[in-house]
């Protein structure tokens, strides 16, 4: 198991773009279970309308946690969603 912690620099927080990128990341190997967590509140990395939920705003730290081959991979995809650098 990986985890990896990020802080949100989108002054939108994570919104849809962001969360679906993050769904496309996530997808790439379905092997991978993928968590998303900011403060209590807990997402399926799959799940668009759950990352939504967690209504992390700009600053907030979210937690991503992948389990399962190839989780280091997916974790630096998630870095890339979350930061921008993601088409």
């Amino acid at each position: 198991m990986e985890r990896k912690t990020f802080v949100l620099k989108d002054l939108e927080g994570l919104h849809a773009r962001n969360s679906a990128k993050i769904v496309m990341a996530v997808q790439k190997c379905r092997a991978v279970k993928v968590t998303v967590c900011c403060g209590d509140r807990e997402a399926d990395g799959e799940n668009i309308l759950e990352l939504m939920s967690l209504n992390a705003r700009y600053g907030a730290e979210i937690t991503v946690t992948a389990q399962g081959p190839r989780e280091r991979e997916i974790l630096e995809e998630v870095e890339k969603a979350v930061n921008g650098s993601m088409i």
